[in-house]
């Protein structure tokens, strides 16, 4: 295999760099591999160099990851780099793209086992698999989000520092009001206290919670890692398989005997469960009906492809039945913009808000939303045009009621970039 002299140079330099455990700059890196500045900038920004360079802080980079491969294997996963980015490509922390491979390996490994057909034990192994990747997962968002620190907890008498918990991970990243939260809590609480119970004949109920939170992991971890967790040439391995059907009571007492009553009392509660929160993330819906509607006077179908994933069962699902407004939309401006405000405390600390917000309240002097930043990015999303997942307008009294998708959404929009905020007011402004 043909190897160039600057991709040469940089593994030498990338090696050593690692061995000595030193950290360079991108004119140290330019001066020993003979790249100009665009070219570095280039790699960088595909993320194709995120395979062996992470960067420290603003001036600085540390390499890993050349110490056990050669040359040649160095220039392959260079050059393969070039048609894919690598995973954690978007991550400063070295430990947060080491938690993001590991709930890769172990989200799929619950896949597999769960579809192993052999193995007697495999929703155990599955739900242990599935919440370590979980954890693993969060984890490295929370680093990313708040730094390192973020996960661990005061040390204790021995000095030992130890991880937060998932659930811990769930609270901080999660409102208590989400379906995924409570999809994996639901998880969690059958890995904990139940797991004794999770025979073959209850996968009726739970494979359908189980499936949930696989569409939610893998359109979050895609969301955040901006990489598909698996190539869409594989995406059937992102089914479950198993039985739908409880048999009798008799059946199961005869082969379980007095422990039939509990496992029974498992999947009741289970299902019951399913029923009240009525929502795709938590579990996955048995009744679906094909709907044909209207359009114009034009027949229409919608189907959802089965790579859509949980967005594609949202859009295909959502005409089972109609909604009260005052659960889907239940916010008017003011208690939206209270729950706005509630929420970005709870998520972010100070310093971050100040960056992204621009409003400060008169009495605490903290950073907030108001009712000018409300409006500013309703009307820059154009959310009140319609009728829709965010917004209901009310006709008679003339009353614009909100959804708490559109306090997660407006909280996504304002803080995913700063200026983003500045920029919706300043258009606004000028138009009023």
């Amino acid at each position: 295999m043909k190897i160039s002299k600057t991709q040469a140079k940089l593994f030498i330099f990338l090696k050593q760099a690692e061995e000595r455990k030193k950290q360079f700059t991108i004119e140290e890196l330019i001066s020993a591999t003979g790249w100009k500045k665009i070219t570095f900038d280039t790699y960088w920004q595909k993320g194709q160099l995120s395979d062996f360079i992470n960067k420290v802080d603003d001036t600085n980079f540390e390499s890993f990851g050349c110490n056990n491969i050669t040359e040649i294997e160095f220039v392959k996963m260079l050059s393969q780099s070039k048609h894919r980015r690598g995973l954690g490509h978007n991550c400063k922390s070295k430990l947060a793209k080491s938690l993001l491979i590991k709930a890769k390996d172990n989200f799929q490994l619950s896949i597999e086992l769960y579809n192993r057909p052999s193995l007697e034990n495999r929703m155990d192994v599955f739900v242990m698999c599935f919440c370590a990747a979980w954890e693993q997962f969060l984890k490295a968002v929370l680093i990313e989000q708040d730094g390192e620190d973020s996960i661990f907890k005061k040390a204790g008498k021995k000095g030992i520092k130890e991880t937060i918990s998932l659930r811990d991970c769930l609270a901080t990243y999660y409102a208590i009001e989400s379906n995924i939260r409570k999809n994996i809590e639901k998880i969690v609480y059958i890995r904990d206290q139940a797991v004794h119970l999770l025979i073959p004949e209850i996968q009726s109920v739970t494979s359908r919670i189980f499936q949930s939170g696989v569409l939610n992991f893998t359109s979050e971890f895609e969301s955040f890692t901006e990489i598909p967790i698996v190539n869409s040439n594989h995406a059937g391995m992102l089914s479950i398989v198993g039985e739908f059907k409880l048999p009798p009571l008799s059946v199961m007492k005869a082969n379980y005997g007095d422990m039939a009553d509990d496992i029974l009392e498992l999947a009741t509660s289970l299902q019951d469960e399913i029923e009240k929160n009525n929502a795709i993330e938590f579990a996955i819906p048995l009744k679906v009906s094909l709907v044909y509607a209207t359009d114009n006077g034009e027949t229409l179908i919608k189907l959802a492809k089965a790579e859509d994933g949980i967005e594609g069962l949202k859009k295909a699902l959502f005409i089972e039945k109609p909604i009260d407004r005052a659960i889907s939309h239940p916010y008017l401006r003011s208690k939206a913009i209270t729950e706005i405000n509630k929420l970005l405390r709870e998520r972010f600390i100070e310093d971050k808000l100040s960056k992204h917000l621009v409003c400060q309240d008169k009495t605490s002097n903290k950073y907030c939303i108001n009712s000018n930043c409300f409006e500013a990015v309703i009307d820059k999303n154009k959310w009140k045009n319609s009728n829709n997942q965010f917004h209901y307008k009310n006709k008679d009294p003339e009353l614009h009621y909100y959804s708490y998708e559109l306090v997660n959404e407006f909280i996504k929009k304002i803080m995913e970039h700063e200026g983003y905020l500045s920029r919706a007011k300043t258009s606004y402004n000028k138009r009023k």
